[in-house]
């Protein structure tokens, strides 16, 4: 299939009938061409089968519901915007491409560190994060090369989204433009259009940040603590060893792990752990 906005911001554009895993097939598609691969490549699909998420975990939807994609970011991170920003930075660029999907009352943002959510207002009274509208594992296959995986969830209907936790364009009665399937059946124009605008928004959205940090860090720095969901929640982190630590998450370090307000005093800054949001 073809994707003319895609194409038109981003430098090489690869659509696959199913993949096991998009990440997978980016990192095979490195080793086979090396550097040959441009910054702001991407692969993408609407069947992935065996989709991974952080920690581990597994990512699967519906075929035809969901876009998976993942993009070639090269020479990200300076002294001021580690590299360490990244998932964050694609969860900024995915609130910005879904936003305009959602009436008032809706809001698009990232919870720490690699989730995108939609949140209502009574989510935000209450401290929730909302609902999962996509998730995001980066991954670092040479030293100034990341991939940028995503999974958007787009037009899954209610009945079929994988926990109460997730939700979808679709089923929050967001714009999926009539779309009901993303397939190869030529007459799925209205599918291929969904997923083009998508593609091409969260790319080359992704492409424009990467180049802001590199000449203004600090402006990305602050766009991606106003799309934060989690920055001003009282949330619980999940440590190893099942340790569990109450707090409020109040900002981001230079790395970008989150900093908790402890209850008792002092600060926890959280690199790595799950973080669930207090209701």
């Amino acid at each position: 299939m073809r994707f003319p906005l895609t194409e038109a911001v981003l430098p090489r554009v690869e659509w696959l009938s199913s993949s096991p895993s998009t990440n997978a097939a980016m990192r095979e598609l490195l080793q086979r061409e090396g550097d040959a691969v441009p910054h702001g490549a991407v692969l993408a699909t609407a069947n992935q089968t065996a989709g991974r998420g952080r920690l581990g975990r597994g990512w699967v939807t519906p075929p035809g519901t969901a876009i998976a994609m993942s993009v070639l970011i090269r020479g990200f991170g300076t002294p001021e915007l580690p590299v360490s920003w990244l998932p964050l930075v694609a969860g900024s660029a995915v609130t910005a491409t879904l936003q305009p999907r959602f009436g008032d009352g809706l809001r698009v943002g990232v919870k720490w560190p690699n989730d995108v959510h939609l949140r209502d207002e009574s989510d935000a009274e209450a401290g929730r994060p909302g609902r999962k509208l996509c998730g995001i594992l980066c991954e670092m296959p040479a030293p100034t090369a990341v991939i940028v995986g995503m999974g958007v969830n787009l037009l899954i209907p209610e009945w079929e989204l994988p926990t109460e936790r997730a939700t979808s364009v679709l089923a929050a009665g967001g714009d999926v433009g009539g779309a009901e399937l993303v397939s190869e059946d030529p007459g799925d124009v209205a599918g291929r259009e969904l997923a083009d605008r998508v593609m091409s928004g969260i790319g080359g959205e992704l492409l424009r940040l990467a180049a802001l940090a590199a000449v203004d860090p600090g402006a990305v720095r602050a766009r991606v603590l106003r799309h934060s969901v989690t920055l001003g929640a009282e949330v619980r982190v999940h440590l190893p060893g099942d340790e569990l630590v109450d707090g409020r998450a109040v900002g981001l370090s230079d790395d970008g792990s989150l900093i908790v307000d402890l209850p008792t005093g002092g600060q926890l800054t959280v690199s790595a752990a799950d973080v669930e949001h207090l209701r």
